[in-house]
């Protein structure tokens, strides 16, 4: 599996990044949505991991942006939020979003939730 992270806070990349890797689980890096839709655009991946809020772009506008692309139409994808109210999750769904993970959350419940994604 190859998973795509999309996040701004480079000490969180690091830490999924490194959960995943060790869970066999092969993960690529996006340190901003410009970074993630060129990775999109050029790459395939089985799912993405994409923070909702981040410097440069709000993760629903993103998710979007991704679910236009010819690679990113059908790629599952997991959004990552401090935010864990019903609207927030609507919002994520509405976006094209398939599951809404609330942080801060464990390396085992990550796992399992981007296993899910297959």
């Amino acid at each position: 599996m190859r998973v795509l992270i999309v996040d701004d806070n480079e000490e969180l990349r690091g830490f999924l990044a490194l959960s995943l890797t060790e869970a066999g689980i092969d993960a690529v890096a996006a340190e901003n949505s410009e970074d993630a839709l060129g990775k999109v655009d050029a790459e395939k991946f089985d799912a993405l991991l994409i923070d909702s809020v981040m410097d440069d772009a709000d993760g629903i506008e993103l998710a979007q942006k991704i679910r236009a692309t010819r690679n990113g139409r059908s790629v599952p994808i997991l959004m990552m939020s401090s935010i864990s109210t019903a609207l927030a999750r609507r919002m994520a769904k509405s976006a094209g979003c398939n599951e809404f993970l609330v942080k801060p959350f464990g390396q085992q419940q990550l796992i399992e939730q981007v296993r899910t994604l297959k």
